[in-house]
């Protein structure tokens, strides 16, 4: 991330649709204090790109082929600390943005906002840890403090996959951590939400809306 505030904040665009990208960019370069440095199109394209060009924000579109946006999230995590993950999706999906942010996404945006919110929260996320998360053009929705407080976003992750009917096995495996990692952050998650089970404590997950309904 530049040190420099009077820099253009430098963005990395992901989305596996090229004409989007490419409309969003044509209005990105109306500003001069946004500059896009890249494209990707896949959430592992993403991960080399923000490793090499270190953007202040990444642009990160929520389905994709391949890799989960979890995955995607944690891996842009390690390869570029400084940047700032902007989820843009066409899903208002609150217990996702929770999720996300949880995981370290600056913002959670809806693709019908308008051009000028977009840039708005590009230069808010740059700024600082935005205090809310922006759901929609015409809703903004605070993250309610004791979310945050009940679970580290790691025991979320754990929760919302194995509310998928994950293994411990196939959860290492999305999140890139040990099995035995895994069980820790399960019997940890489960503890705090005084359940004596991990499907007590997805469902009770899924009832305070720090995940979605599980599958089973």
């Amino acid at each position: 991330m530049s040190s420099d505030p009077t820099s253009p904040a430098t963005v990395l665009l992901v989305d596996d649709h090229r004409i989007f990208r490419e409309s969003l960019r044509a209005l990105l370069d109306l500003h001069d204090d946004v500059r896009v440095v890249a494209e990707a199109g896949s959430g592992e394209e993403a991960v080399r790109l923000a490793e090499a060009h270190a953007p202040d924000v990444v642009l990160l579109d929520v389905e994709m082929p391949g890799q989960s946006v979890l995955t995607t999230l944690a891996d842009l995590r390690r390869a570029a600390p400084d940047a700032r993950v902007v989820v843009l999706t066409m899903h208002e999906n609150t217990s996702l943005a929770r999720l996300l942010l949880l995981q370290g996404a600056s913002a959670y945006l809806i693709k019908t906002i308008g051009h000028q919110e977009l840039v708005d929260a590009i230069r808010t996320s740059v700024a600082s840890e935005p205090e809310v998360l922006p759901l929609s053009s015409a809703r903004r929705a605070p993250v309610a403090e004791h979310d945050v407080a009940v679970l580290t976003g790691r025991e979320v992750a754990v929760l919302a996959l194995a509310g998928r009917g994950r293994s411990d096995a196939e959860i290492g495996a999305e999140l890139h951590l040990p099995e035995d990692a895994v069980a820790r952050h399960m019997a940890t998650a489960t503890a705090k939400l005084g359940t004596a089970t991990r499907e007590g404590a997805v469902r009770r997950a899924a009832r305070l809306g720090l995940i979605g309904p599980p599958d089973h």
